[in-house]
């Protein structure tokens, strides 16, 4: 009779373990991030961007050339050599809140005593935010720009491929342009 009732519990821990597995499993697999885009990676949850971020960084790929001789893929180097310490405290200091009903917020800096330096600030006030897969729009007065988004913790990072003449030699550049974020 021991020996029945040893190999009944055994049977029955083994079981009950398969029984645990396959109902755990469907959970599991349900918490996994979704990933609508289809690009191989979780999808960006609005929830991660919404809050307060104040930019970080600002970087371009490739590098170019600040007239040094050496490229660089830092953009707040680049605006700091030509706009002064004033522009890059007013890129850094500005507060960007984007809320949970879509709308975006700002608290410029003091240091914004530009005009023109509205046109580096990637998101002007009262502007509307989207998330979809890993896709940040962003639509204000000057229309809609798409974002690629990754997020991670306190850090958020908005990347983009433009073209432009960055070194003045009348030929597009063909660069990325990479927007840092911290939470504030």
């Amino acid at each position: 009779m021991k020996k029945t009732t040893v190999l009944l519990n055994r049977v029955n821990f083994r079981y009950g373990w398969t029984l645990v597995m396959l109902l755990a499993l469907p959970l599991w697999f349900a918490s996994c991030s979704k990933d609508k885009d289809g690009n191989g990676e979780p999808d960006v949850k609005p929830s991660a961007v919404s809050g307060s971020w104040k930019i970080s960084g600002m970087k371009v790929n490739p590098g170019m050339d600040l007239g040094d001789g050496k490229p660089t893929t830092d953009l707040l180097a680049f605006i700091a050599q030509y706009g002064g310490a004033d522009a890059v405290a007013c890129l850094t200091d500005t507060k960007i809140t984007f809320n949970n009903n879509g709308t975006i917020t700002g608290t410029p800096s003091p240091k914004c005593q530009s005009e023109d330096m509205g046109d580096l600030n990637p998101a002007e006030d009262n502007a509307k935010w989207s998330v979809n897969g890993n896709k940040l729009t962003i639509t204000d007065s000057d229309g809609a720009q798409v974002y690629d988004l990754e997020t991670s913790g306190n850090t958020m990072k908005w990347s983009m491929p433009q073209e432009d003449d960055l070194d003045g030699d009348g030929k597009a550049d063909k660069y990325t342009m990479t927007i840092e974020f911290k939470k504030a």
